[in-house]
């Protein structure tokens, strides 16, 4: 019996601590030893750290406080939602935001944690103990070295020590906790768990060409672990005439990378040892280390297959880059990895051949906030799906079923694309014929990633997986990879070697696609978007015959094979011909306004709720033009907001009252003039168009009127944002609003978008004007992470037409000439964060509008 001294809460909470206990212990025999009652909870916010998976598991009782445990401290997104609406926008024809990919600073200031918000962190790691506490360059992560006695105060946890399947661990026995002042910053505590881990998706085993006796050129029987007298091995550069390279140039101006662990000193000299041996022009590699190596070489044979794949397929890389976690493969340092991937910004594509073991847990996710900043700077990672076919739950081994459906991570990311694994059929010349699916091609419906957007023709609510297939059939079809001889990967001599698994489908993939990224300039970006968009006509081998143990492959997209395969000369010939592709656009689809829906539509009040759905698309709009609908129109007013009406923000009040046209055809509305016409006809003066905002912020409002029985939606416009029906793509400059006060504030306004911009340069506006001069902040001004004081002096310049302002410099000067040396041109960030700032200075009667630059975004007067 092992007995856990436990500080308990209150009893009213105690019951549910106890379920989780029992829930995280198993069947192990445990009783509680109460020494104090925890403090009040109140202060205190749940993180995504939940406690840990330890089922089948043993326990082998607490952790010492002693015990060394570093952590890795993952921060949430700034203006996710704003995140998710830019890369809408950016694969969206048309869009001002358009294939504009960001650069990795661009995304740090935009979308990471502030400066301060980071710094929070790092002060309260350094109160709690911790030491070596560092900012990730992007300042996603947190990183610090402790002990588990840190870690129980820090975040108000416990942690025991487990084993299962051989591996020994830990593992929190209790949900993560952190200070609510950090709750808005702080996503999940990593570090805390070490009982899993990171496993390669791949097998190798000894080959033995027969090339004297069979003498075909491009066939090389070799020996099969299961005594398949007909396995047909292919050397890395063969899979470029399998997937028909022909025409379509060698990667040579694309960057690739690889995500693994421990050492790669073998792997780098198994890719150089196969380029000579095969006549192959040698690529520059480079190894980034994270943690630290300490020559763990056990997965030699994965890093080592996965370069000679992307090598071989591509035709040779610009740089191919080793990104390893050193000696560790747990969340924490794989994160660390990933992330830095996606700071660097080196590479266009990454392969991932890895993946948890068994299903998915409470902690799947923990990487979606970097993959998804890397497809904002146009970056693709690929995942292996998995060598357990569609029973990854419970398996014991790759090329094994479990027990239970499911999919693993992070195959299951909506923001990574899923490669799973095929037998290839091919001539005696590698000539392609036909592929059918694995048997232990992973596959399946994820129980917690909700499905992406791309993914919206697909049934069900969740991520459905593979996206693609290209062979893995270590049985049948392996790869022919060369290895150095090392006794802790298991390879007893120097030689050529056969491996596969859909370790070996992910970086063929890689390579693919890394050819066509060359061909395109490097424009490409995130792939699924654009080839789910074109699946119907894209050059696909559409896989229909075999299955993974409980999907079969079928016509079309499947859970065994995806959308199967592709011919890169035909893909790069269909780029070529369908320029959307590069935008992951359809193409020349009819241009959408954007619409809004109601509640509420019965209310006996005289009330009416508009906006606030899910279909409302101010962005890329909802609703094709040749749809007939009622336009709403409003008359504002001053009206009290009723009793028991709750507003905010995002749910403002007219004042006034909406009522609803007849059905019009979005195409009439030809500008906004028109649609106001149409309100002013229907209702009389005063009346106009609705408008997105005209409830004070967004989304939805509440106002008098009631919609008509049966309306489901109805037009509405947009003043910030291209959704309209009478849109022309023009371009726009950023600009801000102001409140006069003692002190002025600036910024904040639900109109100003850095993205697309909001003001075209025709317009004639003052310059909001800055001098820096370290002043202190005033008494009675609060600042955040979003409204930041500018430690300085503010003016605004008499009125410049934006297209005078040709370049940051001539905007600077502008303000220097009118103020004095040292006087620039505000900047959005000035106030050490964005969105607006508190500066000394008065605003100008009648003043409402001026312009201000954006160093990170494209809605300059300039762009």
């Amino acid at each position: 019996m092992n007995r856990l001294k436990l500080a308990l809460p209150p009893a009213s909470v105690r019951s549910r601590l106890a379920v989780a206990l029992i829930l995280a212990l198993g069947t192990q025999t445990v009783t509680y030893e109460v020494s104090a009652q925890a403090p009040n909870t109140a202060a205190w916010a749940t993180t995504q750290t939940r406690v840990a998976a330890t089922g089948n598991a043993a326990f082998g009782g607490l952790a010492a406080d002693q015990e060394s445990v570093s952590i890795t401290v993952t921060l949430k997104l700034r203006s996710k939602d704003v995140l998710d609406s830019f890369i809408r926008e950016l694969h969206r024809p048309g869009s001002p935001a358009y294939h504009q990919f960001l650069s990795s600073a661009q995304t740090t200031a935009t979308f990471a944690p502030t400066e301060q918000q980071a710094q929070a962190v790092v002060d309260y790691l350094r109160q709690q103990g911790y030491t070596n506490v560092r900012i990730a360059p992007n300042r996603m992560l947190v990183t610090a070295d402790g002990t588990v006695g840190n870690a129980r105060s820090a975040f108000r946890t416990q942690i025991g020590h487990f084993s299962r399947d051989g591996r020994a661990g830990i593992a929190n026995i209790l949900d993560v906790q952190v200070p609510t002042a950090l709750s808005d910053t702080v996503d999940r505590v990593l570090g805390l768990q070490t009982l899993d881990h990171a496993q390669t998706l791949s097998w190798h085993g000894r080959m033995q060409p027969v090339a004297t006796s069979n003498p075909r050129p491009g066939y090389h029987i070799v020996t099969s672990p299961d005594g398949n007298p007909n396995a047909h091995g292919y050397y890395p550069q063969e899979f470029a005439t399998v997937y028909d390279a022909g025409s379509a140039a060698a990667a040579t101006n694309t960057t690739a990378a690889i995500i693994g662990w421990g050492s790669m000193t073998n792997s780098v000299n198994d890719l150089a040892q196969m380029e000579s041996g095969q006549g192959l022009a040698a690529v520059p590699t480079q190894v980034v280390i994270l943690g630290g190596d300490n020559g763990d070489d056990s997965g030699q044979g994965e890093w080592g297959m996965d370069a000679q794949a992307i090598v071989g397929i591509s035709g040779g890389v610009q740089k191919l880059i080793f990104y390893t976690a050193g000696g560790a493969e747990d969340q924490g340092l794989m994160l660390q990895t990933i992330n830095r991937v996606v700071s660097d910004n080196a590479a266009r594509v990454t392969n991932m051949s890895w993946g948890w073991p068994g299903c998915e847990d409470s902690s799947t996710g923990w990487a979606d906030s970097a993959f998804e900043l890397g497809i904002a700077q146009g970056q693709t990672f690929s995942a292996a799906s998995g060598d357990n076919g569609a029973y990854s739950c419970g398996a014991s081994s790759n090329g094994s079923y479990g027990t239970t459906l499911g999919v693993g991570y992070p195959a299951s990311s909506p923001y990574v694309v899923t490669v799973g694994g095929t037998t290839l059929n091919t001539s005696t010349a590698d000539g392609y014929i036909s592929e059918s699916s694995w048997a232990y091609s992973g596959g399946g419906i994820s129980a917690h990633e909700a499905k992406p957007t791309w993914q919206s023709a697909v049934s069900g609510s969740y991520r459905q997986l593979p996206d693609l297939a290209f062979d893995a059939d270590w049985t049948n079809t392996p790869i022919v990879a060369y290895f150095t001889a090392s006794s802790g990967s298991g390879i007893p001599s120097s030689g050529y070697y056969t491996n596969g698994g859909t370790s070996l489908a992910s970086p063929l993939f890689v390579g693919a696609w890394a050819r066509l990224e060359t061909a395109n300039s490097n424009a490409l970006g995130f792939a699924p978007p654009s080839l789910y968009a074109y699946a119907s006509t894209f050059p696909f081998h559409d896989v229909t015959t075999g299955s993974n143990g409980h999907y079969a492959a079928a016509a079309g997209r499947d859970d065994a094979t995806g959308w199967g395969s592709f011919d890169i000369q035909a893909a790069k010939a269909f780029i070529a011909a369908n320029p959307g592709f590069i935008s992951g656009g359809s193409g020349g689809a009819t241009h959408l306004g954007m619409t809004w829906t109601s509640f509420f539509p019965a209310n006996t009040a005289g009330l009416v709720h508009v906006g606030n759905d899910s279909t409302t698309n101010p962005y890329s709009g909802d609703t094709a033009t040749g749809t007939a609908l009622p336009i709403m129109c409003v008359s504002v007013g001053s009206n009290a907001l009723p009793a028991g009406i709750t507003t905010d923000y995002y749910d403002g009040w007219t004042g006034g009252t909406v009522a609803f046209t007849g059905a019009t055809p979005g195409s009439q509305l030809t500008s906004r003039a028109v649609a106001d016409g149409k309100c002013a006809s229907a209702f009389g003066s005063g009346w106009r168009m609705a408008e997105f905002h005209d409830g004070g912020g967004g989304w939805s409002y509440w106002s008098y009127g009631k919609t008509p029985g049966g309306l489901g939606r109805f037009w509405v416009a947009i003043n910030d944002q291209p959704a309209n029906p009478w849109n022309t793509t023009t371009g726009k400059a950023m600009t801000w609003t102001g409140r006069t006060s003692t002190v002025i504030h600036v910024g904040r306004d639900s109109t100003t978008n850095p993205y697309n911009g909001d003001t075209p340069p025709s317009a004639s506006l003052p310059i909001l004007c800055i001098d820096v001069t370290g002043s202190a902040l005033p008494a009675g001004i609060t600042t955040d992470s979003s409204d930041g004081w500018a430690s300085g002096n503010l003016a605004f310049t008499g009125a410049v037409q934006g297209s005078q302002l040709t370049s940051r410099t001539v905007a600077d000067g502008k303000c220097s000439a009118t103020f004095g040396s040292g006087w620039r041109m505000a900047e959005f960030h000035d106030g050490g964060g964005g969105w607006s700032y508190w500066g000394y200075g008065a605003i100008p009667a009648g003043t409402t509008r001026f312009w201000t630059a954006i160093n990170d975004q494209p809605a300059n007067p300039w762009n």
